[in-house]
C-alpha cells in the first residue's frame, strides 16, 4: 500500500495538473490572463475558483438579455396608491426578498423612504436590463443614490482631489467647465488653477481629510452643499466650512463649478 505521503504527493500533482488545465482553457477559450495568483490559496481554493470563471464564461458566452422584471417572473405588483401606508413596508421586504431570490441585490445609497424606494423598484428597476446568467453565490448588485447623495459624492472627489493635488486628471477638468471664484465672478481655468497652487503651497500632499455635508439642495440643473471639512496639518486639527455649486456634468456626474474651499483653506493655514 502507498504511504500517506505518497498520496498527498499524487493528490497534489493531480490538483496542479487540474489548475493548468482551467487555466489554459481560460486562456484559449476566453482570453484571461494569470499573471499572478497568491500562493496563499489552496489548490481547492484556486480550483473552486477557477471553476467559478470557467462557469461564468460559458454562460455569459451565451447569456440573453432579460428585464429584472422577467428575471424574478414577471409579478404584478399594485401600485403606491392602492398600497396602505401600515403594509408598505412589508409590501418592499417581499419584493426585496423576491429579487434576493433572483441573486438581484439594491445598494441604496442616501437616504431613502419607503415610498421612494417602491417607486425606484418599481419605475425604474424592473425595466432595467441585465445578463441571465444563474451561478450559486452570484449576485447582481444595482445602486440606487438619492440626487443628495450624488452631489454630496462629487463635493469629496472635488476635495479628495484638491487635498491629494490630483494634477494629472483634475487639472485637465476643469478646462472643460465653468467657473467662478468664491463671489460667484467668472474665472478662467488658470486663475482658478493659480489659487489652487497657492493652497498646495501651504498644504503637504496625501492629507487625510474627512467631509461632513450640512446643507444639501439638489435642482434639476444645480446643486449647493454646504459641508464641515477637517484635516490634521503639522499633528494639529484643523476644519472649514465651506459652500459648494455644482451643475450636471456633460460627461455623467456632477462638476463643482464654483466653491470657497480654497479661500477658506488659504484663510486657515495662512492664520
Amino acid at each position: 500500500m502507498q504511504d500517506e505521503q505518497s498520496v498527498d504527493k499524487m493528490r497534489r500533482r493531480i490538483q496542479e495538473s487540474l489548475i493548468e488545465s482551467q487555466q489554459e482553457q481560460l486562456r484559449e477559450q476566453y482570453g484571461m490572463q494569470f499573471q499572478y495568483m497568491s500562493d496563499e490559496l489552496s489548490p481547492e481554493s484556486k480550483i473552486e475558483w477557477q471553476d467559478y470563471l470557467l462557469e461564468f464564461e460559458r454562460q455569459f458566452e451565451n447569456a440573453q438579455t432579460i428585464t429584472v422584471r422577467e428575471r424574478i417572473g414577471n409579478p404584478a405588483l399594485p401600485p403606491l396608491a392602492e398600497i396602505p401606508a401600515a403594509a408598505l413596508e412589508e409590501t418592499i421586504n417581499n419584493l426585496l426578498d423576491l429579487l434576493a431570490e433572483h441573486s438581484i441585490v439594491i445598494d441604496f445609497l442616501g437616504e431613502w423612504d419607503d415610498q421612494m424606494a417602491y417607486r425606484f423598484i418599481t419605475e425604474e428597476l424592473l425595466d432595467e436590463q441585465m445578463d441571465d446568467i444563474h451561478i450559486d453565490g452570484m449576485f447582481t448588485h444595482f445602486e440606487a443614490a438619492t440626487p443628495a447623495y450624488d452631489v454630496q459624492m462629487w463635493v469629496e472627489h472635488f476635495v479628495r482631489d484638491v487635498f491629494w493635488q490630483e494634477r494629472k486628471y483634475f487639472l485637465s477638468g476643469l478646462e472643460k467647465r465653468p467657473l467662478y471664484n468664491s463671489k460667484g465672478e467668472p474665472v478662467t481655468p488658470a486663475e482658478f488653477t493659480q489659487e489652487l497652487e497657492a493652497v498646495w503651497a501651504l498644504l503637504p500632499a496625501e492629507t487625510r481629510v474627512n467631509v461632513q455635508p450640512l446643507v444639501t439642495q439638489v435642482g434639476e440643473d444645480e446643486g449647493e452643499v454646504t459641508a464641515v471639512i477637517s484635516w490634521l496639518h503639522h499633528h494639529q486639527p484643523y476644519q472649514v466650512e465651506s459652500t459648494f455649486r455644482l451643475r450636471p456634468s456633460p460627461y455623467g456626474g456632477w462638476d463643482v463649478v464654483q466653491t470657497s474651499l480654497l479661500a477658506d483653506l488659504l484663510t486657515a493655514l495662512n492664520q
